[in-house]
């Protein structure tokens, strides 16, 4: 029988580092229990806050937005790609980094998910430290792993370097999500839980939410293991 492993960080956890510079998440009860006989809640939130996947409209006012992309993007194989080894806090993940991975084979990507994993969250997601101290993935990798025929990209860590309390968006930053995304890929954002299982082969599910012309969505990420 195959197991499932969830890899999605728990929205609304006390813990959870969120983006800086973005709205908080927050939920509320307009019917509870004892006054209703039932329990309503609603949510305010960044879309891009905890788990959750990126379409090529994020950053491209002509992409498709994520209701638009076939559903077989978002699941099938995937490949993990071990870079723990390699990466530091506040470094760039480079191509090389990548092809000296374990057991790396860039033909295996080619149709699948490919799952950068660099240990990250599992050290600082629940931390202050997540964003501002990230691992990232520099231009030439990402370029190389759009080359290599991936159909999504998946990471335990921010694709792009750390972001700060009072930073700024511009038109120039963020060249990560502007080469994966310009390539019609989409992205698969702050998993956890990479740790729980060895193989390095396995199925993913990370259907987003199915939001209106939007450009992103939170998403429930789960790994299905042989």
């Amino acid at each position: 029988m195959s197991k499932l492993i969830d890899l999605t960080a728990p929205l609304g956890h006390p813990d959870l580092c969120l983006v800086p510079t973005f709205p908080p998440v927050e939920f509320w009860k307009f019917h509870e229990h004892e006054s209703h006989g039932r329990q309503n809640s609603a949510v305010k939130m960044a879309i891009h806050q905890g788990t959750h996947l990126d379409s090529p409209n994020h950053f491209f006012s002509d992409g498709v937005t994520l209701d638009e992309m076939p559903l077989d993007t978002f699941c099938g194989k995937a490949i993990k790609i071990d870079v723990r080894t390699t990466s530091k806090p506040a470094s760039e993940i480079t191509k090389e980094h990548i092809i000296n991975s374990p057991g790396f084979d860039p033909k295996k990507l080619n149709g699948a998910i490919a799952v950068t994993w660099s240990g990250w969250s599992k050290k600082a997601i629940f931390t202050e430290d997540y964003f501002p101290k990230n691992p990232y993935l520099n231009k030439e990798a990402c370029e190389f792993l759009c080359d290599c025929g991936m159909k999504a990209l998946c990471m335990d860590h921010p694709i792009d370097p750390g972001m700060k309390p009072g930073g700024k968006a511009s038109k120039g930053d963020s060249p990560g999500h502007r080469t994966v995304l310009g390539n019609g890929i989409p992205l698969i954002e702050h998993v956890v839980n990479l740790d729980s299982f060895e193989e390095m082969e396995f199925e993913i599910f990370a259907f987003p939410v199915k939001l209106y012309k939007v450009e992103g969505a939170p998403a429930r990420v789960v790994a299905r293991i042989p």
